[in-house]
């Protein structure tokens, strides 16, 4: 049961989560082998990027203009340009643009990357594809780690990623997003509306006593 989830073993868990994370460890999923500091999101121990990377085997990435929006050690990224992609990514954090360019360079990957606020350094440009696995409590950072879990108060997070996302999308672009149902999926979902996007759920899955969504998303047609 969920509350038993939360009461017993999510405590116990993250106590092991803070222990693991105090040095450097290796991810692995499928081709995928990545290195990950102390500071940087780890993809191994919460459950959000092995299920995103799972529902995007089925995705076509050939020659697709990739965008990862906040790319931590570089999964999502690297995932695409293994399959294919011509991949962007970026980071607020610069340790994690560090991590991912040294991850790239380990697997024979080309990647482009950008310390970025969001899109705010990004060149203008159009990407066919945008993935996006954010940071969903509503609380203000404190430090560059603390971005890839903490989404500011009142989600500002999100009302920056969708204002700002607009110009970079073409008619035909698609974004997936990844989120718990701990997050605030209501708010979200009306702060794409209000700036343009359709934003819909297309998968759910639970994984020991918490449930992810992957959600599509892209600009609504002009009248």
């Amino acid at each position: 049961m969920r509350w038993m989830y939360r009461r017993f073993w999510l405590p116990l868990y993250r106590l092991w989560a803070l222990r693991f994370i105090r040095r450097e460890r290796v991810f692995r999923h499928g081709r995928l082998q990545l290195r990950v500091p102390p500071g940087v999101f780890h993809p191994g121990i919460f459950f959000s990027t092995p299920i995103f990377l799972d529902f995007l085997q089925n995705i076509d990435f050939q020659n697709k203009k990739t965008l990862d929006v906040g790319t931590g050690s570089g999964a999502l990224a690297l995932f695409a340009a293994q399959k294919g992609a011509v991949v962007t990514a970026l980071d607020i954090n610069p340790l994690a643009v560090q991590t991912t360019r040294n991850n790239a360079q380990a697997l024979g990957l080309s990647v482009t990357l950008w310390r970025s606020d969001l899109l705010e350094s990004l060149p203008m440009q159009q990407f066919d594809v945008v993935l996006i696995n954010p940071p969903s409590y509503p609380k203000k950072p404190e430090n560059a780690a603390e971005h890839a879990f903490f989404a500011g108060e009142n989600l500002s997070y999100f009302e920056k990623l969708f204002c700002q996302l607009p110009p970079f999308l073409g008619p035909e672009s698609k974004g997936w997003m990844i989120l718990s149902e701990d997050c605030d999926l209501r708010t979200i979902q009306e702060i794409a509306g209000r700036y343009g996007f359709w934003f819909f759920n297309v998968l759910e899955q639970k994984k020991w006593g918490e449930r992810f969504g992957i959600w599509a998303f892209g600009l609504r047609p002009s009248p």
